[in-house]
């Protein structure tokens, strides 16, 4: 069996996935562009994602900087109240055009570029036309400058902003994402293939039907990991997949490796990115059963709360160092493949309580259960 087992570490067939990567990517046609079937967005729609998490935190936060930088240059001896006074106008017209880009941007609306763009560049301004006549009516005005003025401010900001959220994601195109993601997925290179191809063989002749089904199983995962890593897939597929790596652990490390699954009611339509929980999962026998001598109990908990799917999984681990420098490395991997999709909108969170390490993985879904 060692002998075997070293011909398949020795084979470059098999420690070369990118290769493979690379012949299927080619031969399976142009990619999906729609967020529901890839999670790279579209360069053909550059209305700025006013939804995400991520976008808005960085489009407030410059906006309010620059308005307190205006503030001070334009009253220098009473800059606090010349920012408040700006601000009554500044915040709904900020809320309101973000509000306005993410219905814009999830509107699919037919288009060219150049009239996104436009668009995207007149909707601070239009508000803030709607908001000065309120505050003309009501007779308050935000501070001294005049409304052609505001307009003139509304209409350079939106054109700023948009400018920059375009270049920015330019930065994270298709092609740039494509490359930090193959060196990513280049990571996702379980070393349990090489176990699991050994257990088949301690089990093909005195269990021919269960080596099948192993080999099976062992085909879809390499299918998985070979495929494109960014594909959004239904939930149920990807805890099919982490089950049939369970059960090729379970060949190879016996009855004390158990697996307790709380699987909550979640949406039909909710989708993760492909070979997402698995890694979690692996990461949890590798540094869990693999390391105890005794029974080692998993537990992996999902639920949807809201437009939020939450996975929890707990493990126990072993006290050699080596053990949580190993769960970060893959952590890591793990962490920036959800900053390429999700931005700031997922999470990951980790720690260790009494024996067992606890990792609780927050994504957005696109459907509400």
């Amino acid at each position: 069996m060692k002998t075997l087992g070293s011909r398949f570490r020795g084979n470059d067939t098999f420690t070369d996935p990118r290769k493979l990567t690379k012949r299927t990517s080619v031969a399976d046609g142009p990619r999906p562009s729609s967020r529901a079937e890839t999670a790279v967005p579209t360069p053909r729609n550059v209305f700025p994602d006013g939804c995400n998490m991520g976008t808005l935190l960085r489009v407030a936060v410059a906006v309010n900087v620059a308005a307190l930088v205006t503030s001070l240059a334009i009253a220098p001896l009473d800059a606090t109240a010349a920012f408040l006074s700006a601000a009554a106008l500044i915040e709904p017209v900020l809320l309101g055009s973000l509000l306005a880009w993410c219905l814009l941007r999830r509107a699919a609306l037919p288009l060219s570029v150049e009239w996104q763009r436009l668009a995207a560049w007149t909707v601070p301004m239009v508000l803030t036309w709607l908001l000065a006549q309120l505050f003309g009516r009501l007779g308050q005005e935000p501070s001294g400058i005049t409304q052609l003025a505001w307009l003139v401010l509304a209409f350079a900001g939106g054109a700023a902003v948009q400018h920059y959220l375009e270049l920015r994601a330019r930065a994270f195109s298709p092609a740039m994402a494509e490359a930090r993601f193959q060196a990513l997925q280049s990571r996702i290179r379980p070393h349990f293939f090489f176990n699991a191809l050994n257990a088949v063989l301690a089990v093909v002749r005195v269990d021919p039907p269960r080596a099948e089904r192993m080999l099976e199983s062992l085909a879809e995962l390499l299918r998985a990991v070979m495929g494109d890593v960014r594909k959004l897939v239904p939930l149920e597929h990807e805890l099919d997949l982490c089950r049939r790596y369970v059960e090729i652990e379970q060949t190879r490390l016996g009855a004390r490796l158990k697996i307790d699954w709380q699987i909550g009611a979640v949406h039909p339509r909710a989708k993760v990115p492909q070979l997402l929980l698995q890694p979690i999962i692996e990461n949890a026998v590798r540094y869990g059963a693999e390391k105890i001598a005794g029974d080692c109990e998993i537990t992996v908990r999902v639920r949807q709360h809201g437009f939020n799917l939450e996975v929890f999984v707990a493990n126990p681990i072993a006290v050699e160092p080596v053990q949580r420098e190993g769960n970060q490395i893959g952590l890591a991997n793990i962490r920036g493949r959800l900053a390429l999709i999700y931005d700031l909108e997922a999470q990951l969170e980790t720690k260790l309580r009494r024996d067992r390490f606890e990792l609780t993985l927050t994504i957005p879904v696109g459907s509400k259960a």
